[in-house]
């Protein structure tokens, strides 16, 4: 019995589910039909959605269709879609001292699945086209192609797959007829563009959602990626004013207005809209992830005690430590509530924290945190302190290692301590991939390294001269002493006839360590000293290896033992850089002595390297630093020291700039008239007294000269060109050749057969501009020059036999009354002999054709197009040149196509180069796109910018141009179509 009430109320609940599913399925709607090419062998079979119309779409079909289509196509697809949003978000890293990304992948990083992403594609594709279009899935199989193509950062295939979603599947009469959207006909309201959604129970079960309302979302999307801003915020507005947009999508469109402020960088509306949304993340790490992205905001925009909350909710529901402190940090940083000197309760708060085992792995981002914290109040030395820590307590994370570097160097090179801003930037470990701009440090730290060495060596030789300044007895036994000080530190013992066995030394140790010859370079500039320094350390400690505790010997027993006499006999031998260098002096009273300046030569060369040292470190400060308060002071001091220096007209050209630029206008008047006065013929006292360098006139007028002969050149005035050159090399010498103008020299002189001439330009090319697009060609050239006779000897006795073209025999019967031909049967064997027919009439209507003008250029962006590369005034030698190259680009980049390329006159100053075949306007852009950016570096490098460029064109209207060469025209007429693509 009860058996039997059970099937009963499972009867009764199928037949109410049968009920409700026709009910639901009675207003289905087809989507647009479409037609596929396929292949040769499957031209007369069907596919399923070809047949769509053909059958009433039944209970059992529809079942079917759609039960296949879900779980055989969509499932699979819809998980490949995340796999690859996976794959992006695996690899992705955020950097919690910078304000996070907005999603935690990056779609350059989805674009490079591009494999799984065409397989999603086609699964979406099969999905629709081999089931009926009736079918519930088909929308959201759209819906997954056009996600596809915005992984693939292809907005503009996005846009459209999305929109044709978006009529395609709007709502329809039962007649079939659309009904009008954001229309009050047909009952629609006029602020509604959505599709309503029915929320029945049977629809939420056994249905999913249609898709058009969740591709409005992804439009937006697409227009944000797109930076279609003005478009996506009417979408958005829109959307948001819909009474029919369904509830279920809320979250999705806050979440897409959030990413609209966040890119217009209005983080207050941001975070409002994007806490709104936090419901959306997939996880409670991705939820952390959002509320400390708008904790962050909340930072940006001042709102602190709104930031400290979500700072504290991200520590609620992050699994990575990482961020947890980092929320930490920032929360303590915003907490500023409690009134009073808030930064100072912060530090002490992240110092108590620093000490707590907890955090004992992050003291590194504690204590930089702190420091931060400190420059916020401008306490530069203890910012300075919490840095140096920062950096102490390192544990492998090298990029917050060299954030602390680089802020420490950041802060002595701005406090002019010069010196100890290259020890810091030199301690930055330049292989971290997350360091930005590792060029500019290194340009930073060279220059800065050259100012040490030249701060070192002033002082080095000051110290010397110093000495050498004592009475004799006082001298010599300063120097005795400081050599008993430099053997003990050194290890050795108080005899003086020992070489020094150590580069552990004091400072003092380089004031000696420098022969006079070398002019005081600095230690890690100078061969001698640096060998000097291995061998010492060898000959102390061994081969050590590269490992911790390198002083314990037991530390280092595996390593093989090395002979020590063999180390040092052997260091200069297998090191070439030291092989030429002097041999380091032993640490002797007579050596120490000897290098003091006590002679008047001595003297003079010590006072040599002071004074250049002096300049080169104004020099640097004058035009590396531009920091005026160091050059007036170097360079004061240098005029008043050495007042015969030589270069001392640039010294008082830097210390005018200086002063005027400080503001003492009357120092500056003062120094303009002592150089007007003692360097009255030089080029830096014509800059102060007039304004104009002429230097940079002489060279700007030279490469204006150049140019004219360039233009004439690739014009085809040779003979003139040839001569004004000549004119112009006897002025200005050869300073001023561009490449470019050797190159079309070299193919001039390889047009007249002067090879020699041709070869001699082409190796100053090679020399002169190494490394160079142009110079490759030049080697490239004089190896196809030198063979030059046996290429052309191969070529006049290469026999060519062009194959017989088969013919095709017709077997014509005559008419005798008409007297016309007419062909019943063509048989494939080849003519032996030529076949006769008799004379027939001609047909003048059918014969004579009639072509019809044509008036205007026609735009048609489906048609075939030429790309066509324009040249100004281009003798037709190096239009052949630029014909050739773009075979050449054509071979190596589209290797697998094959391009015709002919160059046609328009008039006397322009002729064109054509290259086809292009199936539409957008493949011929296509090229240009790619081929424009390389024109001048690698395709065509001989010719200047303003004698080429780029444009599409149609045979139509190719053959307008041919007849009315007004190219002006032609480009408006292209503009006005194809705005801003040329």
């Amino acid at each position: 019995m009860r058996r039997m009430q059970q099937t009963r109320y499972i009867g009764i609940f199928l037949l109410i589910l049968s009920f409700s599913l026709i009910s639901s399925f009675s207003h289905a709607q087809l989507g647009l039909s479409f037609d596929i090419p396929k292949p040769k062998q499957y031209e007369e079979r069907q596919l399923r959605s070809e047949k769509s119309e053909q059958k009433k779409f039944t209970l059992p079909r529809r079942f079917i269709q759609n039960t296949t289509t879900h779980y055989n196509y969509f499932f699979n697809a819809n998980n490949k879609m995340n796999e690859i949003i996976d794959r992006a978000k695996a690899v992705h890293r955020d950097d919690f001292t910078q304000l996070l990304s907005f999603y935690n992948y990056d779609l350059n990083e989805t674009a490079r699945d591009s494999v799984q992403l065409d397989s999603l594609i086609y699964k979406a594709t099969s999905g629709i086209v081999l089931h009926d279009l009736r079918s519930d899935w088909a929308d959201n199989m759209y819906l997954l192609w056009g996600a596809a193509h915005y992984l693939q950062k292809q907005f503009d295939s996005a846009y459209l797959t999305f929109q044709f979603i978006n009529y395609a599947f709007a709502p329809k009469e039962k007649d079939g007829y659309y009904q009008y959207i954001g229309s009050r006909m047909d009952g629609n309201s006029a602020v509604s563009v959505s599709t309503k959604e029915k929320n029945t129970v049977t629809k939420k079960i056994f249905t999913r959602p249609p898709s058009r309302n969740d591709a409005f979302i992804w439009q937006v999307r697409t227009f944000l990626a797109w930076e279609q801003y003005p478009e996506a915020a009417s979408l958005i507005v829109t959307l948001k004013n819909d009474p029919v947009f369904p509830g279920r999508l809320q979250n999705d469109l806050e979440e897409v207005q959030a990413l609209y402020f966040y890119k217009q960088n209005q983080w207050d509306s941001a975070a409002t809209h994007l806490t709104r949304a936090l419901s959306n993340a997939t996880s409670n790490q991705e939820k952390a992830r959002w509320e400390f992205l708008s904790a962050q905001m909340y930072e940006m925009s001042g709102n602190n005690d709104l930031a400290e909350n979500y700072y504290e909710k991200a520590i609620g529901h992050t699994v990575d430590p990482i961020m947890a402190v980092y929320a930490r940090l920032y929360s303590i940083k915003v907490h500023k509530s409690d009134g009073g000197d808030y930064i100072e309760k912060n530090v002490q708060e992240l110092e108590k924290m620093a000490k707590h085992d907890r955090f004992w792995e992050y003291r590194d981002i504690i204590y930089y945190m702190a420091a931060q914290m400190e420059l916020e109040r401008h306490d530069i030395e203890r910012a300075k302190q919490l840095l140096e820590k920062a950096a102490k307590y390192d544990r492998g994370n090298s990029s917050q290692r060299n954030r602390a570097y680089l802020k420490l160097a950041d802060l002595a090179f701005a406090n002019k301590d010069y010196r100890q801003a290259y020890n810091f930037y030199d301690s930055v470990r330049l292989d971290d991939p997350e360091l930005r701009d590792v060029d500019a440090i290194n340009v930073k730290k060279e220059m800065l390294g050259k100012m040490a060495t030249q701060v070192e060596i002033m002082k080095r030789q000051d110290s010397l001269q110093r000495i050498a300044a004592l009475p004799e007895e006082e001298r010599k036994q300063y120097v005795t002493k400081l050599l008993k000080d430099l053997r003990k530190q050194a290890g050795l013992k108080g005899s003086d006839n020992e070489p020094l066995t150590s580069g552990f030394g004091p400072t003092q140790l380089d004031i000696f360590s420098m022969t006079q010859s070398s002019k005081g370079e600095w230690y890690f500039y100078n061969t001698a000293l640096r060998a000097k320094g291995v061998q010492d350390f060898k000959a102390r400690w061994g081969n050590r290896p590269n490992v911790d505790n390198w002083r314990r010997m037991q530390g280092v027993m595996s390593q093989k033992s090395v002979d020590r006499r063999g180390l040092d006999n052997n260091v200069n031998a297998n090191n070439p850089s030291t092989a030429g260098a002097p041999q380091p002096q032993a640490l002797t009273f007579e050596n120490l002595y000897n290098n003091l300046p006590l002679t008047p030569e001595q003297l003079k060369l010590s006072n040599d390297s002071v004074q250049n040292a002096m300049f080169v470190l104004g020099k640097i400060l004058a035009e590396g630093v531009e920091d005026c308060d160091g050059v007036i002071t170097i360079y004061e001091e240098l005029r008043n020291k050495f007042p015969e220096f030589s270069k001392m007209d640039e010294v008082l050209f830097h210390l005018y700039y200086c002063y005027d630029k400080n503001g003492d206008h009357s120092k500056a008047a003062q120094l303009k008239s002592e150089l007007s006065i003692k360097y009255p013929g030089s080029a830096l006292t014509t800059i102060v007294t007039t304004g104009k360098d002429p230097v940079q006139e002489q060279q700007t007028e030279a490469t204006k000269t150049y140019e004219q002969i360039y233009d004439l050149f690739i014009e085809g005035k040779f003979d003139d060109a040839v001569a004004q050159k000549k004119i112009a090399d006897s002025i200005y010498g050869e300073n001023y050749w561009s490449p470019q103008l050797l190159y079309i020299e070299s193919v001039y002189y390889i047009k007249q057969q002067n090879d020699s001439t041709a070869i001699s330009e082409l190796k100053k090319l090679e020399s002169k501009y190494q490394g160079t697009p142009l110079a490759e060609r030049a080697t490239t050239m004089i190896d196809v020059l030198g063979r030059r006779k046996q290429i052309e000897e191969e070529l006049t006795n290469l026999k060519i036999e062009e194959p017989q073209p088969e013919v095709k025999k017709q077997v014509i019967i005559v008419d005798t009354v008409a007297t016309r031909p007419q062909v019943l049967k063509a048989d494939t064997a080849a003519v032996k002999k030529p076949v006769t027919t008799l004379p027939t009439k001609t047909d003048s209507v059918v014969t004579k054709k009639t072509a019809k003008p044509i008036l205007a250029f026609s735009f048609n962006a489906a048609a075939p197009h030429y790309v066509m590369i324009i040249l100004n005034k281009v003798d037709v030698v190096f239009g052949n040149e630029t014909k050739n190259a773009f075979a050449r680009y054509n071979s190596e980049k589209y290797y697998n196509k094959t391009f015709e390329l002919s160059t046609v006159p328009l008039d006397a100053d322009n002729k064109v180069v054509l290259i086809k075949p292009f199936d539409n306007a957008q493949a011929a852009i296509d090229y240009i796109n790619q081929a424009r950016p390389k024109a001048a570096s690698e395709i065509i490098p001989w010719l200047k910018a303003g004698k080429y460029s780029f444009s599409i064109i149609t045979d139509q209207n190719l053959e307008v141009l041919k007849s009315n060469p007004n190219l002006t025209a032609y480009k408006l007429f292209l503009d006005q179509n194809l705005p801003g693509k040329f």
